[in-house]
């Protein structure tokens, strides 16, 4: 994504995302804002006060803990009760390894 498109999509100049970028200039919340929803992250992780790849982590071992709760109190054998399991976890392995990579363009 070049310096320009980013602008565009924040309502900012280009100048403006050069001088974020170069250390000069700081985005006000708004901005911050904007560029969290943009690039699908928090602000804190904008800001480098957290770890997304962690809290996304923590969130999915809580979900799957629910899941597993649910699953115990259905009917379902325990050979479909593990092959749900198994196909939720590999998802939110395959969401983590995205949310890992690095933005395309920047």
């Amino acid at each position: 994504m070049s310096q320009m498109d980013l602008a565009r999509l924040l309502g900012v100049s280009r100048s403006s995302i050069s001088s974020y970028e170069n250390g000069y200039r700081h985005p006000d919340h708004d901005t911050l804002v904007r560029m969290a929803s943009c690039f699908h992250v928090s602000v804190d992780f904008l800001l480098g006060t957290e770890n997304q790849n962690a809290m996304l982590n923590d969130h999915y071992k809580e979900v799957l803990g629910e899941i597993n709760e649910l699953l115990q109190t259905s009917n379902l054998s325990s050979e479909k009760k593990q092959e749900i399991l198994d196909e939720v976890s590999e998802y939110f392995k395959w969401r983590l390894q995205q949310a890992g990579r690095k933005v395309p363009g920047t």
